[in-house]
């Protein structure tokens, strides 16, 4: 179970990189700025992520923070996605993101061949 939800965390992360960018065109509404905020949104968002929320995070920051912000990335995009017209896709993605949140705290220690130190389990 906690490696299907890890699997579906990382399908997270690729869906909010293609979010950011979708919005950094749409809401830019397209040409010379929307093409320059579709290549930094998303860069904004590998940034983010890279340096307070992946496994080899460079600053370590707690985990009430960590949800905090991850809270922040997908909830926004989901506003966000609402505001530029999919409220559906808005919608979907924060609560896919919730649903995963809460999976991945209730199998906390489970082993799982995708977290690395952990053994994997027979």
């Amino acid at each position: 179970m906690r490696t299907t939800a890890l699997l579906l965390r990382f399908l997270l992360e690729l869906a909010l990189i293609a979010t950011a960018a979708y919005l950094g065109w749409t809401l830019a509404d397209g040409g010379w700025p929307g093409t320059l905020l579709a290549l930094l949104a998303p860069a904004a968002v590998i940034t983010l992520w890279a340096t307070y929320l992946s496994p080899k995070a460079h600053i370590t920051i707690s985990p009430p923070a960590r949800v905090a912000l991850e809270t922040l990335l997908f909830g926004g995009a989901g506003y966000l996605l609402w505001q530029a017209g999919a409220p559906t896709t808005g919608t979907a993605l924060a609560a896919v993101w919730v649903l995963d949140r809460v999976v991945l705290a209730l199998t906390a220690g489970a082993p799982s061949a995708l977290e690395p130190g952990r053994p994997a389990g027979p």
